[in-house]
């Protein structure tokens, strides 16, 4: 843990333990401390706090940090006031309870609709060194790649089919510190259990990532963040298991979508997403293949868009086997089997809007 100044006594050091993350809510960036004056855009819902304890108030343009803005304050210590992540704002004046003195603003690092964004203590880091491959990067089995926050380039980086990964990852493989850059080609694949930790992607190609793994394998990706896929930011081909968390997608079509007409295709696969903060994805959070025995288990997703176009949050598709004809949308799932999910596990920042009329129940296969 990390403090902004030296604690030159034990007193003070006791005063400090709180954990910085406690005095704001999941999904949200602290943007300025008590008694402070901050400004933010139109109508954000702001928190105020400390030690997981909030007050909320949807407020715009320049306010401060105070009991008088908010109705009170959490007592104990120090409060901070906090915005979803991506939202933008910053701190107008580092002490003062009036709003009219102002100075040069501090922004946020994940200013809304830039493609900085991040998952809260799962920044971006930038300045690392561009690193061109000339071929694949293999991960051979069991072991570690750190790429100590490098950038890593390849080829592409659009849409074209068939292009090469980045990163292939062998059996319990882990892959760590990575930027993956603007050539992206077709991300990483990993081909059994592997980790993802601390992978950000600047700007997704074909893929950001591919499962591939047999039944009973995991593949867990924690701590990062994807831009601008076009169509799907994870693709899960194998079986077993895909796990997401502490993570930031923006600028997507999906986040996760199990293989709608493989060669071979079939389940059951098990999508975990948990904490995950997603901005502007078009088409839906999770699509899965019921008839094939995909479960989606979702929790603590903020969805974070900045128009008021409805968001899929877990769509059913029949999947099929490739040359079997098209996989077909079913519809839109809460609390059922298929989609373990529900309205209360998904955080709307406004204007988000929650598509929750597309199906009533199960969606029947035809």
């Amino acid at each position: 843990m990390r403090y902004a100044r030296t604690l030159i006594a034990l007193g003070a050091l006791a005063a400090a333990g709180t954990a910085f993350a406690a005095n704001r809510p999941a999904g949200y960036i602290t943007i300025c401390k008590q008694n402070e004056s901050c400004n933010v855009p139109a109508s954000v819902r702001v928190a105020i706090g400390r030690a997981d304890q909030f007050i909320y108030k949807t407020l715009s343009g320049t306010f401060t940090c105070t009991a008088a803005t908010f109705g009170g304050v959490i007592a104990g210590g120090v409060n901070e006031c906090s915005v979803p992540t991506g939202t933008g704002g910053g701190t107008s004046s580092s002490s003062s309870s009036s709003s009219s003195s102002s100075s040069s603003s501090s922004s946020s690092s994940s200013g809304g609709g830039t493609p900085t964004g991040s998952y809260p203590g799962c920044e971006m880091p930038t300045g690392g060194q561009t690193v061109q491959l000339a071929a694949t990067q293999v991960v051979p089995a069991g072991t570690t790649f750190d790429g100590l926050n490098k950038i890593y380039n390849l080829s592409g980086g659009g849409q074209t089919e068939g292009q090469p990964p980045v990163f292939l990852v062998k059996e319990g493989g882990t892959v760590k510190n990575v930027v993956i850059g603007l050539l992206a080609a077709d991300g990483i694949h990993c081909e059994g259990n592997c980790t993802l930790n601390r992978v950000w992607w600047q700007d997704v190609g074909e893929d950001a990532a591919t499962a591939l793994g047999a039944a009973g394998t995991v593949m867990n990706i924690t701590c990062g963040s994807a831009q601008g896929a076009t169509d799907k930011t994870f693709q899960f081909n194998g079986r077993g298991e895909l796990r997401i968390s502490n993570f930031y997608v923006a600028n997507a079509g999906k986040i996760v979508r199990t293989c709608g007409d493989c060669t071979g295709n079939g389940g059951p696969r098990k999508i975990f997403l948990t904490n995950v903060i997603a901005r502007d994805v078009s088409s839906t959070i999770v699509g899965i293949n019921s008839n094939f025995g995909d479960v989606a288990t979702i929790r603590n997703l903020t969805i974070n868009n900045s128009s008021t176009s409805k968001q899929k949050i877990c769509q059913v598709f029949k999947g099929v086997v490739k040359g079997s004809g098209s996989s077909t949308a079913l519809g839109v799932e809460f609390n059922t089997p298929a989609c373990q999910v529900s309205q209360t596990d998904v955080t709307l920042i406004p204007p988000s809007v929650m598509n929750t009329s597309a199906c009533s129940g199960s969606c029947p296969i035809p």
